[in-house]
């Protein structure tokens, strides 16, 4: 099922990278404004979608609760068709709103002006496409080993054979069930002090805060992913003007080790940390002890790249603190600003690092 609904995916947003009318805007500021306005606008229809679809279920409640020519319609035949019918309004919501998600990532792509090869290959797992389609269906990265770092090192075989069997289940039922669950959780507790039918009316500003929040969050990723196709060599290019192929021993292991240990700490591989490990040199033969100026361009350099891979995850927030403590406050503060500029703003990199 998840490998159909993944197909799907794929084929919806080819189709649009080879449809949708957006060109490449090379002034940033006009590109930013562009991005922010269709960003804002997805949002809102995520919204729109959530509105219609309860007001159906609405009008559905009311007339199987208090339409007259419902009357011979027992309580338990009420919940069975009002939870049929809420099942299949959320699986079409979401839907529509994975498809838009989608057909809005492919507008940003050409505003970016990232190549449309690029944007057609589908035969590579972490091609552009599937890091999209991962971001619309939940999905934050990839699990598999890839550079010698295996993501899911620490939780044994047992572990990532549960881990799978769970991880594709909530990424295609997940916010599905969540939503029906909450209807009717809703539904109970609202319905005793009002009306059953009016209470799913009560529940719409939920349903709709929770389509948009959905979305918004959605469509940050997916923008953190596109905009990372300039953005870390670019990164990179900053962190390390000697050249990635230049650095010393002490400062590639202090890099590859923290990043390792960011990967395996989140367990799962995100596009931009692909991308940056795709430039990394083949490792030193010998490993040098670093300096301490080295540890402290690794450690800004890490905290810059976690900031460009989504939202943290709770298991990785001791991590990242223990990285901030080393920095410094002020200079953490500072990077993730940049960082956050670079991607929601297109600022470039202007200060130096060293």
């Amino acid at each position: 099922m998840f490998k159909r609904l993944q197909n799907w995916a794929i084929v919806r947003f080819v189709q649009s990278v080879q449809s949708n009318p957006e060109v490449h805007i090379e002034q940033r500021k006009e590109a930013d404004a562009r991005l922010d306005l269709i960003g804002r606008l997805v949002v809102a229809r995520a919204g729109l979608i959530g509105l219609i679809f309860g007001l159906l279920l609405f009008g559905l409640a009311f007339f199987l609760y208090e339409h007259p020519a419902a009357e011979g319609v027992s309580g338990f035949q009420t919940l069975v068709i009002l939870t049929l019918v809420s099942s299949l309004a959320t699986g079409l919501e979401l839907m529509f709103i994975y498809r838009d998600a989608l057909r809005t990532a492919a507008r940003m792509a050409s505003i970016l002006g990232i190549p449309q090869h690029e944007l057609e290959t589908v035969d590579l797992e972490h091609s552009i496409p599937h890091w999209l389609i991962h971001a619309a269906l939940g999905a934050p990265g990839f699990k598999a080993t890839m550079f010698g770092i295996d993501p899911l090192a620490h939780i044994g075989k047992v572990g990532a054979l549960i881990r799978k069997v769970l991880s594709k289940l909530r990424i295609v039922v997940s916010a599905t069930m969540f939503k029906i669950i909450l209807r009717r959780l809703w539904a109970r507790l609202i319905g005793r002090v009002a009306v059953r039918a009016y209470s799913m009316l009560a529940a719409l500003p939920v349903f709709i805060i929770l389509n948009m929040f959905g979305t918004r969050s959605m469509i940050r990723d997916m923008r953190s992913r596109l905009v990372g196709h300039e953005l870390t060599p670019r990164l990179v290019a900053h962190a390390f003007p000697e050249g990635i192929e230049n650095i010393s021993s002490g400062l590639f292991h202090e890099v590859f080790n923290g990043l390792n240990e960011q990967i395996q700490t989140a367990r799962f591989m995100h596009p931009n940390q692909i991308r940056f490990l795709m430039m990394l040199p083949d490792a030193p033969a010998h490993e040098a002890k670093s300096t301490n100026e080295e540890q402290r361009r690794a450690q800004r350099f890490l905290l810059a790249l976690h900031c460009m891979s989504g939202d943290s995850t709770p298991r990785c927030r001791h991590l990242i603190k223990r990285l901030e403590h080393a920095l410094g406050v002020e200079e953490s503060e500072i990077v993730r600003q940049e960082i956050e500029d670079a991607i929601y703003d297109l600022t470039p990199l202007v200060r130096p690092w060293l």
